[in-house]
């Protein structure tokens, strides 16, 4: 039997957002957090209430960036 593809381009296609895995609360878009180490990688099953990118910098910015929620089965 084959082995499953799992090349990252194929593992990432799925990824909507990035959590920290130490912050409450803490998401990053996929822009802000796919070269960070040690995040956890979520699709859109893992934010069912969506999200918003917590990205800041120094002068106050966020990114604010709006994460995919889980679309409710009808």
């Amino acid at each position: 039997m084959p082995e499953p593809d799992q090349s990252p381009a194929r593992s990432q296609a799925h990824v909507v957002a990035y959590k920290h895995p130490e912050l409450a609360g803490v998401l990053l878009c996929r822009e802000h957090g796919e070269d960070w180490a040690g995040l956890i990688p979520l699709s859109a099953g893992d934010t069912p209430d969506g999200g918003f990118c917590s990205w800041g910098t120094p002068d106050m910015h966020v990114c604010g960036r709006a994460l995919p929620a889980k679309k409710p089965r009808q």
